[in-house]
Parts: C-alpha cells; structure tokens; sequence
C-alpha cells in the first residue's frame, strides 16, 4: 500500500511540475497546449493536400526556372569577360 502511495504522490509531483513548465513556457500550462493544439489541428484542417501539392509544385518549378536563368546569366557574364578582358 505504501508503494502504491509513493507511486501516486511521484505521478502527482510530476503532473505538477508538467504544469508549471508548460505555464512558465508562455503556453497557459497544459490546458494552454491543448488550446493550441486545437487551434492549429483547425489551422491546418482548413488546408487541404492537394492545394499544399499544389504549392510546392509551384515552387519546384520556380527553384528550376530560377536555376535556369542564374545558369544562363554565368554564360553570358563568362562571354562578356571573355570578349571585354581577353588576357
């Protein structure tokens, strides 16, 4: 029965600490977090996949076009020193 209490008192002394980390982290303890939680799982839910797929294609390709270009503007400046500074 004394382990039993010892256990209970332990988990009771962390449950508390758990709190007060959470409190002094800004979040409003662990009602705060889940709080959070909430409202970012509602965040989140407003977005769907294939517009987040969407997105990064978009992106992919502007990282490729952009490459491209920067590419291409190497050659021409390469070409302009060869042609301007040929020694």
């Amino acid at each position: 029965m004394d382990d039993i209490l010892r256990q209970a008192e332990a988990l009771l002394r962390f449950s508390g600490e758990v709190e007060n980390r959470m409190s002094e982290s800004g979040l409003g303890g662990v009602e705060g977090v889940i709080e959070r939680y909430v409202q970012l799982r509602q965040a989140l839910d407003r977005l769907s996949q294939r517009e987040l797929d969407w997105a990064k294609t978009e992106v992919d390709r502007l990282i490729e076009t952009l490459t491209e270009v920067a590419t291409q503007l190497e050659q021409l400046r390469a070409i302009k020193l060869a042609i301007v500074d040929p020694n």
